[in-house]
């Protein structure tokens, strides 16, 4: 490892140690930080706060350790092209939708934002709803809410911020509601959205847990109310939830390799 260099600039400190942090996550202690870069220990610990206090790193292991902080993983996620999430996801997707002939779909955290990166309909009817690209409304949509209900305070008020726009009859924008709405979400590990944006259509979602247990995406599936609302709700919801759990893991994977191939660019 090349010994830190005093005549860099303060970013490039920063650089520096939060390579190191991205190389050895979860176990590299400030005693690490001081002696890989040859730093007195009062400077590794300012360097390693300002980056927890930056969110981009964030100390674990009862503070004695460190790891990339959840504003830097949003971030790497929110840059990944949609390119290889389609390629981990179209096969699960389209047999997802074979199996019961409504549209499913994958969306994606970008910033505080909700956007479909990849969907599978049998029905041209019901396919613009989720195009990729689409944004999907917090309040509203279920991939979102399914999604937003797993991030920080800081990451749902800058979700909330902007116009959130009363879609139906059934929409609903009131702060506190969404709220509780989110917790509902948590507690029962699904989200809805019925009538909610369309008032024929409904929706059901569940989050995509990486193997850190961030929630980055969600899948979702979508169609007429009275079909997607019915006896069979179960059955789907437990679909959704064992494509997620094979989803969680190669976009894991997924991940890593693409931060590799960025890093190394």
């Amino acid at each position: 490892m090349a010994k830190f260099d005093e005549a860099v600039g303060p970013l490039d400190r920063y650089m520096q140690v939060l390579e190191l942090v991205a190389t050895f996550p979860g176990v590299l202690t400030l005693a690490d930080v001081s002696s890989l870069l040859d730093l007195p220990k009062t400077s590794a610990h300012r360097l390693l706060k300002g980056l927890v206090r930056a969110g981009l790193a964030k100390d674990s292991v009862g503070g004695r350790a460190y790891q990339l902080g959840d504003r830097l993983l949003r971030l790497l996620h929110a840059t990944a092209d949609d390119g290889w999430i389609a390629a981990l996801a179209r096969a699960h997707l389209q047999e997802l939708t074979d199996a019961t002939s409504e549209t499913c779909y994958l969306t994606r955290l970008i910033g505080a934002r909700v956007v479909v990166a990849i969907s599978i309909s049998p029905d041209v009817r019901w396919r613009s709803y989720v195009q990729p690209g689409i944004e999907m409304p917090v309040h509203a949509a279920a991939t979102a809410k399914a999604i937003i209900a797993y991030q920080s305070k800081a990451v749902l008020a800058e979700a909330t911020s902007g116009d959130l726009p009363l879609l139906t009859a059934n929409t609903r924008n009131d702060r506190k509601w969404i709220e509780q709405e989110l917790a509902t979400v948590r507690s029962r590990g699904h989200a809805t959205c019925i009538g909610e944006i369309d008032e024929g259509l409904a929706a059901i979602a569940v989050p995509i847990f990486l193997s850190d247990r961030r929630v980055f995406y969600a899948l979702g599936m979508t169609g007429p109310l009275q079909r997607i609302m019915n006896e069979q709700l179960p059955d789907r919801l437990t679909a959704l939830r064992n494509v997620a759990d094979v989803l969680g893991k190669s976009l894991s994977i997924g991940e890593k390799l693409k931060s590799k191939d960025v890093a190394a660019k």
